[in-house]
């Protein structure tokens, strides 16, 4: 029996998929497939994965959740065998599997380890670096946007092979982002920030028809004030900070070129001013002197229109 081991916190489903398939190729079959360890631990799936099949020479037997099972008796090590054994056993970890293996028999075993974790800030670089793998193009404001909108790396990834599927052979832009993945809700908020920050009163307006089904305006209320908040600082700040205070908020590339868009196009001042309104709105809003959305795009529409 071959015993492989797949472990990771999020691309443990991807790298089992990917490990069957290859299996599958090479004529092994699928026969069990447990959600939970059985209840005799590893004696029992030893066992199991062990007991021939009426058809199938070559057996795959899964464990998932293999982090509830105990420590691997070294007694049954004599059973484990190399890469051309008829039966493979997987056992896929949710993070380290080193407590339960001890050291004399890690060489009888093979480890599939999972993705690294990226931290946000580098989630942009990561994403263009498993494009160049895939042979993708993948414009790099496009993965910008796709870095700042989706926190899991999975998701991230699962999204550059949807788009790289539509896009077929040609490069993958914001555009194409925008279009293919968000919902209509998440599309429309995009939009309008976006519209905001690059003075596309189209789209603002168009966005807006459809952000108006909520019945308050709050939570696009803290949305814009969140995306123009890297362009307050900027101009609260002197010149010679802007690096440092940029670097203490925590702003995402896509976003901070936004917020540096909207303060180029309305300057300073005007910035200044609708973040106190936006302040002073989302106040009201939890008040019974709420504003609503007449009260919000007036704000709005002052702004622009300034």
């Amino acid at each position: 029996m071959r015993l492989i081991v797949i472990e990771g916190h999020e691309s443990q489903r991807r790298k089992l998929e990917e490990l069957l398939r290859g299996l599958s190729g090479k004529g092994y079959v699928l026969t069990g497939k447990m959600e939970a360890p059985p209840p005799g631990g590893w004696p029992e799936l030893v066992a199991a994965s062990r007991s021939g099949g009426l058809f199938d020479d070559k057996r795959i037997t899964v464990v998932e959740t293999a982090d509830q099972l105990d420590v691997f008796p070294v007694a049954l090590a004599e059973f484990l065998e190399e890469e051309e054994a008829d039966n493979v056993l997987v056992a896929v970890f949710g993070g380290d599997s080193k407590k339960t293996f001890a050291k004399e028999i890690l060489k009888k075993i093979t480890f599939i380890k999972g993705d690294a974790s990226v931290p946000p800030w580098g989630r942009k670089e990561w994403l263009l670096g498993v494009a160049r793998e895939k042979s993708y193009k993948l414009d790099a404001s496009a993965a910008a946007l796709l870095a700042e909108s989706l926190e899991s790396q999975e998701e991230l990834r699962g999204e550059l092979e949807k788009l790289a599927l539509y896009a077929a052979e040609k490069t993958i832009t914001v555009d194409t982002v925008r279009q293919l993945s968000f919902d209509e809700g998440g599309n429309a908020l995009l939009r309008f920030l976006d519209g905001v920050c690059q003075y596309r009163v189209d789209d603002v307006i168009n966005a807006l028809r459809h952000l108006e089904s909520d019945p308050s305006p709050l939570p696009l209320l803290t949305a814009l004030y969140n995306r123009l908040r890297p362009a307050l600082y900027i101009a609260c700040f002197s010149p010679d900070m802007e690096d440092k205070v940029l670097s203490a908020t925590g702003a995402r590339e896509y976003a901070l070129r936004m917020a540096k868009n909207a303060l180029s196009r309305f300057g300073k001042k005007s910035v200044k001013r609708l973040m106190l309104d936006l302040i002073n709105l989302s106040y009201l809003e939890k008040t019974s002197f709420a504003q609503g959305w007449p009260g919000f795009e007036t704000v709005l529409w002052r702004f622009m229109g300034g």
